[in-house]
């Protein structure tokens, strides 16, 4: 518990710093200015992907090349009033409902007559709007004087009304986003074009300081248009094109006439087509979204800090995830910000700076959330890494710190081989040698044991005395695991014998495979690998039973079904032992199969033995034992065995249910 609850603190206190993290990058973004092309781009998008919108109310007469060319004007220079005068009437007599001019006419005609001829028209109209241009002269950097130039006063006072043309503020896109309503002292033009036509909004006093948004509908060109040429001819334009429209005179790219200062504006089209809207566009989109009370209003302050508090909290809340978990969640997330907030400005009119949860707090808390765990990850493999180096390999080590191994206590049945080794007669041997020297033999022998061990990719669980417990099957995975702990068993007889005051200390070993219970069964405290379960406990009876048989490697009949024709071994009985009701057959590993030979008459001798012994047949029995332990010097555990028990039975007589299964009545 202590683990796990060590755990969840620390993901707890990651998905806390991973919030404050993420938030204070969603509110820097919301404050400071470097973020700034960030929120162009949140109100631009939406636009790409709504409709073109209808704006049949407007009509647009350009002052282009192509028209000065037909009507024998000045590129770069003032046309001839008298030109406008006859747009004009045209308009009049088309009844054109509004005529919005885009030219700053702030100096006379030099033919006089024309003006006046200009001004007639006006009043004629009724309703026709003149522009002014607004400057701002600098000094050093520090803003001195801004500057109105109106028409000239006959103008002015023939007109329905005069205003400000330029676009406050223009971005350092160059794009206009923002309304223009004019200042303290001037109203824009097209703020004053809406109140001639009885705009709401301009029924209520006009606050300069008042944000509105532009609603573009659509990109260049969506407004239908035609050349002052056309506009002038009657056969340029289909009957009645202007009737009830609301007419915009201007350059397509100048203000103040042709090529004397840019007036193509970005617009939120401009990213996708590369296109700049001539200012005429701009002042129209303006114009009809003051009509029709269709400017866009940017979502509170407010509320944009409330938004980014919770899309904080969700990117955070990623941590809580698998990272495929958490990279669809925050797509999902940043796909349902962007669709709502599309939705927003196409149907409640209303955008707000929605990039940053989409693209800046819910990507950060992704990449906090992957790095956070990979981080986690690292711990975990570097405490699974230090816990499993006192038993495996570094390479297995490092195979299990790759691995989902759970470190929580507990354990999962699991399919093993198991291995426990002793030294032959160590124990009365030690009581008579110095705690220093016994110190040095066992770390000996254990330097050896476990080497052989894990040179055959098995586990080191314990070290018990002058025993080991090793297995093979967990915690790493090995379908070979009888195999692998024959092979070292193999190693081991090889390698273990030590000599002790000029006493040989052999190693005995019992092998048995089985269900195991593996895991960590030690505490929250303290990590301790290890292996319970019956298979453990006949893997250690086992190699007890090499005492009375005065053998080296004893394996259990599941060991040796895993071993096929690799090894040679010789069954040795059926045995019961205590504790267990049912008998067992154990069988002795002798060596390799590509070992030297010559094993096998002796093994066959044995064998028939054995089965003579089965079937109470003693005095054959004891012949072919007898005869074994000639083949083989004079000495053979296994045989000698079975001649003192056969000498037993005949002394003391035997059941008449005899099934030749041999009682070990002691450990």
């Amino acid at each position: 518990m202590r683990i796990r609850n060590i755990k969840n603190l620390a993901r707890g206190l990651i998905i806390i710093a991973g919030g404050i993290v993420v938030t204070t990058a969603g509110l820097a973004c919301l404050s400071f200015s470097f973020a700034e092309p960030l929120t162009r781009l949140s109100y631009d998008l939406p636009f790409l992907w709504r409709a073109t919108l209808d704006t049949h109310e407007v009509a647009l007469v350009y002052l282009d090349d192509e028209a000065a060319k037909q009507l024998h004007q000045p590129l770069d220079d003032v046309w001839n009033r008298a030109l406008h005068t006859r747009l004009l009437d045209r308009l009049t007599q088309d009844k054109a409902r509004l005529v919005f001019y885009d030219i700053v006419f702030d100096l006379p005609a030099p033919d006089p007559a024309s003006d006046i001829a200009f001004a007639e028209s006006l009043q004629r109209h009724g309703k026709a709007i003149l522009g002014a241009s607004f400057d701002t002269a600098q000094s050093m950097g520090t803003v001195k004087k801004q500057r109105v130039s109106p028409p000239i006063k006959l103008l002015r006072k023939a007109a329905a009304g005069w205003g400000l043309l330029d676009f406050q503020p223009v971005d350092p896109d160059y794009g206009v986003r923002q309304l223009f309503s004019g200042t303290g002292t001037f109203p824009g033009a097209t703020w004053k074009a809406a109140e001639v036509l009885g705009a709401k909004v301009t029924r209520e006093e006009r606050d300069p300081t008042a944000r509105r948004w532009v609603n573009y509908y659509g990109p260049r060109n969506t407004f239908s248009s035609v050349n002052f040429a056309q506009a002038l001819d009657p056969e340029g334009v289909p009957p009645e094109y202007f009737k009830d429209k609301i007419v915009l005179v201007g350059g397509r790219s100048a203000v103040g006439y042709l090529a004397t200062r840019r007036d193509d504006f970005a617009t939120p089209y401009s990213r996708s087509n590369r296109q700049f809207s001539p200012g005429l566009e701009v002042h129209a989109t303006i114009l009809l979204n003051l009509l029709r009370g269709e400017w866009l209003n940017r979502m509170p302050a407010k509320w944009e800090i409330a938004l980014v508090v919770l899309m904080a909290l969700l990117g955070a809340g990623l941590c809580a995830l698998r990272p495929g978990l958490a990279a669809i969640a925050a797509i999902g997330v940043s796909l349902a910000i962007t669709c709502f907030a599309w939705w927003f400005v196409w149907n409640e009119r209303v955008w707000f700076n929605w990039l940053i949860p989409a693209a800046i707090q819910m990507p950060l808390g992704l990449v906090w959330s992957v790095g956070s765990q990979y981080l986690l990850e690292s711990r975990r493999r570097k405490e699974l890494r230090r816990a499993f180096g006192f038993y495996l390999s570094p390479q297995m080590a490092d195979k299990i710190a790759n691995s989902d191994f759970d470190l929580r206590p507990g354990g999962k049945l699991v399919e093993a081989t198991v291995i426990f080794t002793d030294l032959d007669n160590f124990t009365t041997l030690s009581e008579n040698l110095d705690p220093a020297e016994v110190s040095e033999i066992l770390t000996a022998y254990f330097e050896q044991t476990t080497r052989c061990v894990l040179e055959n990719k098995g586990t080191i669980i314990k070290y018990i005395g002058d025993a080991v417990f090793a297995a093979w099957g967990a915690p790493v995975d090995e379908p070979a695991h009888a195999i692998r702990a024959v092979e070292a068993a193999c190693d081991l007889r090889c390698l273990t014998e030590l000599e002790v005051r000029g006493k040989k200390l052999r190693t005995r070993i019992g092998i048995h495979s089985g269900k195991v219970l593996a895991g960590n069964l030690g505490s929250s405290f303290r990590f301790d690998y290890t292996m319970i379960g019956d298979a453990v406990n006949f893997a250690s009876r086992l190699e007890s039973i090499n005492k009375y048989l005065s053998t080296q490697i004893l394996i259990s009949d599941a060991v040796r079904a895993q071993l096929g024709d690799k090894f040679i071994t010789r069954r040795l009985g059926e045995f019961r032992v205590t504790g267990k009701t049912r008998s067992v057959v154990i069988h002795e590993l002798i060596c390799r199969c590509d070992a030297a030979t010559g094993e096998q008459n002796w093994i066959e001798l044995f064998e028939t033995g054995l089965r003579a012994f089965g079937s109470a047949e003693f005095r054959e029995a004891r012949d072919s034992m007898n005869r074994t332990r000639q083949m083989r010097g004079g000495s053979d555990g296994p045989a000698e065995f079975y001649l003192k028990k056969i000498a037993a039975l005949e002394a003391n007589g035997h059941s008449e249910h005899w099934t030749g299964i041999v009682e070990l009545t002691e450990k």
